[in-house]
């Protein structure tokens, strides 16, 4: 499989015969643990996922994941601090980086797999995504900034969109999220899938929006690369991960029979539940 300059799947330099293929009994107890802290349901707005138009800037998500290497752990780290947004305004977190690369079920979490969350941490802190403040004695304090790398205070989507909508008509299409049950940390989901499985994992979420329900999503290359700025190469990848993991069932058509470019291959979600 070629991979293109620029894709999230060759920034992460992924050897694929050294990913895990589950997730351990250490990873599993602090998730376990963490879903005493976090919501049964975590909110993500759909602009961190997609752009408006294709001429806009890669959406916050592909952001992450081209950032270098270690793309990967930047998008699990921010999205299980936003798993752990209890409330509507940002919480600071005080964990451990052992604690996070345990979570994420890093190799050697107490040095190396410390040292890859403190530099996730970094980047995300200088790209506006969260604020890091040193504490002498304790740790670091991490608190999540708004999910569009805007340097904005955070607000829970939920309740950013019932504060404005009095105001605007604007505020529910702003403030539009799709919501990753906790099931997804505490199944060892979340460690499992590479960057690009995680990402079509989200993009999917966005696609199918509210509905709770197993209708098909049919997801062309040309609609990745408008929305998402996802090459096709990590599409491929990324659905293959998630049909792997037996979280959709995938089958091809053509969009258009005189056009062989538009052949494309569909993806059907098999739920909405990770559990």
């Amino acid at each position: 499989m070629g991979i293109t300059a620029g894709d999230p799947v060759q920034a992460e330099k992924i050897v694929a015969a050294y990913w895990p293929t589950a997730p351990s009994n250490n990873a599993l107890k602090a998730a376990e643990s963490a879903g005493r802290y976090g919501r049964r349901r975590a909110q993500l707005r759909y602009s961190f996922v997609e752009r408006a138009t294709p001429d806009d800037l890669a959406p916050p998500m592909t952001r992450m994941l081209r950032g270098g290497r270690g793309g990967h752990v930047r998008l699990k780290l921010y999205l299980s601090y936003l798993w752990m947004q209890r409330e509507d305004a940002a919480q600071g977190l005080t964990f451990t980086a052992r604690a996070w690369a345990t979570l994420l079920d890093l190799p050697d979490p107490s040095k190396a797999g410390a040292r890859r969350i403190n530099d996730a941490q970094n980047w995300l802190a200088e790209h506006r995504f969260i604020t890091v403040e040193a504490q002498p004695g304790r740790p670091n304090q991490v608190v999540v900034l708004n999910e569009t790398g805007s340097g904005d205070p955070y607000i829970a989507p939920g309740a950013a969109a019932k504060k404005e909508a009095a105001a605007s008509e604007l505020g529910a299409v702003t403030h539009r999220y799709v919501q990753i049950p906790q099931a997804f940390w505490t199944n060892g989901h979340l460690t499992l899938l590479s960057g690009a499985g995680l990402a079509m994992f989200l993009v999917l979420l966005c696609q199918r929006g509210p509905a709770n329900d197993e209708s098909a999503l049919w997801f062309s290359p040309k609609e990745a690369k408008n929305r998402y700025d996802l090459s096709e190469d990590t599409r491929g990848k990324g659905l293959r991960e998630l049909a792997d993991a037996g979280l959709v069932t995938t089958k091809r058509r053509a969009i258009n029979p005189t056009d062989f470019e538009g052949s494309t291959c569909a993806t059907s979600t098999t739920s909405s539940s990770t559990g």
